[in-house]
């Protein structure tokens, strides 16, 4: 991404957004700082090297919208619609998002930072080389979605659901997965990377009995 452009009055901003959205075009090379807009449909645009500092779009819909080389930092995206959005070179740090919709949305080379996703969901989505790290991702539905190269480090997967997502190759020690939301056999978790305690925990969901072995006497 480019050096950030001054941001923008946020009257300007605002009337900016709307004017792009209703007319569907695209809007490059800005810095938006300060914009506050709630219920808003913005689902006619596409942000290119575009950095939002600081915005509040609860409940506004960005269905479709495609984000690439796009910075939200410290925004407030809870109950917001980005069903069906693409997102590429993308990063969301400190952003409150809860209740968010991104069902059928695409990421790829996105870095989410300690975002609060609580309740978000990612139904059918597609994540490429996407990293979460320190996410509160507590009840976050992630079901009949591909996995590649996606990172999970230091998330709280409280009630998250993977059911139909496979998480080969993921490392999830750093997590806890006690309550998620598998399918019956938990085939989810083939290949996955967990610890000896995890391991342990997802045994006993198999219904399998662990043994401690037994002492073997010294003569």
């Amino acid at each position: 991404m480019s050096p950030s452009a001054p941001a923008l009055p946020p009257e300007e901003g605002i009337a900016l957004l709307r004017r792009a959205a209703e007319e569907e075009e695209t809007l490059s090379g800005l810095t938006l700082e300060g914009l506050v807009l709630t219920g808003v449909d913005l689902s006619g645009l596409e942000l290119r090297d575009v950095i939002l500092h600081h915005c509040r779009f609860p409940g506004c819909s960005w269905t479709g919208v495609s984000f690439t080389d796009v910075v939200f930092h410290t925004c407030d995206l809870s109950g917001g619609c980005f069903d069906a959005a693409f997102f590429l070179r993308a990063a969301l740090t400190d952003c409150r998002a809860s209740g968010i919709r991104l069902q059928r949305c695409r990421m790829r080379q996105v870095k989410l930072n300690d975002c609060r996703l609580s309740e978000a969901d990612f139904t059918g989505c597609k994540l490429q080389n996407t990293d979460f790290s320190r996410c509160k991702l507590e009840h976050v539905r992630f079901p009949q979605s591909q996995f590649s190269r996606v990172t999970l480090d230091h998330c709280d997967l409280t009630g998250a659901n993977f059911v139909h997502t496979m998480l080969k190759d993921i490392d999830l020690t750093t997590c806890g997965i006690d309550t998620i939301t598998l399918s019956e056999s938990c085939a989810e978790l083939r290949g996955a990377v967990v610890d000896l305690w995890q391991a342990a925990g997802l045994a006993r969901r198999l219904g399998l009995i662990i043994k401690e072995p037994e002492e073997i006497p010294h003569g």
